[in-house]
């Protein structure tokens, strides 16, 4: 088994980043018929990666989200299955180039870094842990997919304002369809990240009773979820919208990197070992 993990190690990233290249060529030469497939390779880049997620759980017998490069690595699968499913519900594949190429970079990263860890806990047979895990890297993929949706809005909002109608103006969809998608990208990681909070202050302080609710990974996701609920708030109440928000979107993914950056350097990562 270790055998085909280290080949899938190999294959996962060079996956990615064959339907990343073929997502940027369709992004800038659009007409070339080839690219027509980067759907496709995007799917087969997501099923070999679920194939080394599985054989990772089956090895550890826990699944991989115990360590910050598990963790990074099942991001990425659920920041491209995201994607996808958007790209799917809304007909529009011409955005999927920086998502697919975030996913590439969090996937190659992942696989340098990744130790072959055994450690297990009773505490992650819990279905409790799993559900707050994975509510919260679906709530950051959304918040990662919201921010480049605000990213392409306020390209596409310059290349207007400058009357530069280019490639890039042909080639996404209008300011109204990024605006939407943005929107509702932000909706889904704030529901997401309130099930994540509301498991971990319900069920952590049961399964590690050493645990305080001061603790900075706490705080963290608090500060990150109080951040989004306060756009979420100002866009109902004082009509936040249009360049504004997607200029917040950007931001507020800014500053989860940096506050996630600064919780691992201070306290370091949930460690279930």
């Amino acid at each position: 088994m270790l055998d085909l993990i280290n080949f899938l190690k190999v294959l996962v990233p060079l996956a990615y980043l064959l339907a990343a290249c073929f997502y940027g060529i369709a992004f800038y030469r659009r007409g070339l018929g080839i690219v027509r497939h980067k759907t496709t390779l995007l799917v087969f880049a997501l099923l070999v990666h679920l194939s080394l997620l599985a054989l990772l759980t089956a090895e550890f017998k826990h699944p991989p989200i115990t360590t910050i490069y598990e963790l990074l690595l099942t991001l990425g699968f659920t920041l491209s299955l995201a994607y996808l499913f958007i790209e799917f519900v809304t007909k529009i594949k011409n955005t999927g180039f920086i998502v697919v190429l975030i996913s590439t970079f969090l996937v190659i990263i992942s696989v340098i870094f990744l130790k072959m860890d055994y450690g297990f806990l009773d505490v992650l047979k819990s279905a409790f842990i799993y559900l707050h895990i994975i509510s919260a890297l679906v709530g950051y993929s959304a918040f990662t997919l919201s921010a480049t949706y605000g990213l392409l809005y306020l390209i596409l909002y310059k290349k207007i304002k400058l009357k530069k109608l280019d490639f890039i103006y042909k080639n996404i969809p209008n300011l109204e369809i990024l605006e939407f998608m943005l929107a509702r990208s932000i909706i889904i990681g704030f529901i997401a990240l309130t099930i994540s909070i509301i498991i971990g202050v319900l069920y952590l302080p049961r399964a590690f009773p050493d645990s305080s609710f001061i603790d900075i990974k706490l705080l963290y996701a608090i500060i990150v979820w109080l951040t989004y609920c306060a756009g979420i708030f100002a866009k109902k109440a004082f009509g936040l919208h249009g360049r504004k928000m997607a200029r917040a979107s950007v931001i507020a993914l800014v500053v989860i990197f940096i506050l996630m950056a600064l919780t691992n350097y201070f306290s370091g990562f949930h460690n279930f070992n």
